[in-house]
């Protein structure tokens, strides 16, 4: 319960970030740094509980890595992290709406899906590096450096896939209608292919390490707590 409670609270604040200071524009240029520093904090914040994933398709990524996480556990923190999702863009929604005019940004299928795809394996390939890698067990800047990968993803594809690179966001954005119901299966095929391809590259290359009860190793199975 307790990893759940984190994974709820991470999401909650990095989708009342995007919403608030991103599509209702609080933050005006800042707003792709104010949603990587608050996740750079949730990271830190709730990576020796759960992880600190925030994301089903980064859940989904632990789960082929082999760490960390159970089918079910990994169904139970993608149920969080979309209700999080929810009620953080129906609360932004209730406070901002009417502020700021918001329209559906009408993306381009075949930019909007490739850059999905390339930055969520960038974003799921340094997660698994600085997070599961035994070469840098017990690093401090982990959060840090999955922090700053969203912020380069904003400013990079911001205009032209949203950099949503997570299906809970893509639901939020969809409900305080930044993205249209049409087209918000883009960002989320995008983030699970990607996140898919980054894993599996990622445990090509690290084919000694799997899970093991050792308290040597980077990948330890999950401890049920």
């Amino acid at each position: 319960m307790n990893r759940l409670a984190h994974e709820f609270i991470g999401t909650f604040f990095l989708v009342f970030t995007i919403c608030v200071a991103s599509v209702y524009g609080k933050a005006g240029a800042y707003g792709p740094l104010a949603i990587g520093t608050v996740l750079v904090a949730v990271v830190y914040a709730g990576g020796h509980i759960s992880k600190a994933h925030y994301n089903p398709a980064v859940s989904l990524a632990f789960l082929i890595r082999g760490c960390y996480i159970s089918v079910r556990e990994m169904f139970s923190f993608m149920a969080v992290q979309f209700l999080g999702a929810f009620l953080a863009a129906l609360l932004a929604s209730a406070l901002f709406k009417g502020e700021a005019e918001v329209t559906a940004t009408q993306l381009s299928v075949g930019p909007a899906l490739v850059g999905e795809i390339l930055f969520t394996f960038l974003l799921v390939w340094v997660i698994m590096n600085v997070a599961t890698a035994k070469a840098v067990t017990g690093n401090q800047f982990y959060g840090i450096a999955i922090g700053f990968t969203v912020i380069a993803a904003i400013y990079t594809l911001g205009e032209t896939s949203l950099a949503v690179l997570n299906p809970a966001v893509a639901v939020a954005l969809t409900m305080v209608g930044k993205l249209s119901l049409s087209q918000i299966w883009l960002p989320i095929a995008g983030s699970l292919i990607g996140a898919t391809s980054a894993v599996v590259f990622f445990n090509f290359g690290h084919p000694s390490e799997s899970c093991s009860e050792s308290d040597e190793s980077s990948c330890r199975p999950i401890d049920g707590k």
